[in-house]
């Protein structure tokens, strides 16, 4: 569990950083990307499409890179991301339902499309605190059961 906390608190400083700095440099294309995006992310959770909803999260949030023009951060993001994402497998139904998570999205998409950094930052942390909070309600489950 140690190794997901260290990974979920780079991921955190990573991707919050990437936030403020796409927020600056957004264009209206990228804002049509992102709420293109948020649409199959919708469609997929009323079709209870679960791995293609994980597909689009993904794709949101390397979207953000790619405005934030740092490559380097999503290929960080990805060499933490398999042992976070077991994580965010078994936590899915109970701990970060999709439908939580599309919300978060979509305040990250808002301070976004506003050109608001601390907004996109605050909307960030809060959206990747999901996965401490995950963590922390499966160390419980898993001392419950021994």
């Amino acid at each position: 569990m140690a190794q997901v906390r260290n990974g979920s608190f780079i991921r955190q400083a990573i991707e919050c950083a990437v936030a403020r700095r796409a927020a600056s440099m957004i264009t209206e294309s990228q804002c049509y990307q992102l709420e293109q995006n948020l649409h199959q992310q919708r469609i997929a959770i009323e079709r209870k499409q679960l791995d293609d909803f994980f597909e689009l999260d993904d794709n949101f949030h390397q979207l953000l890179t790619q405005i934030a023009d740092c490559q380097l951060a999503w290929d960080t993001i990805e060499n933490l991301k398999a042992t976070v994402d077991r994580v965010r497998y078994m936590s899915f139904d109970h701990v970060s339902p999709p439908e939580m998570l599309l919300r978060q999205h979509l305040e990250i998409f808002s301070a976004l499309q506003k050109r608001d950094g601390d907004a996109v930052e605050r909307a960030m942390t809060q959206h990747l605190q999901e996965i401490s909070e995950s963590v922390r309600q499966i160390r419980q489950e898993k001392q419950r059961l021994v």
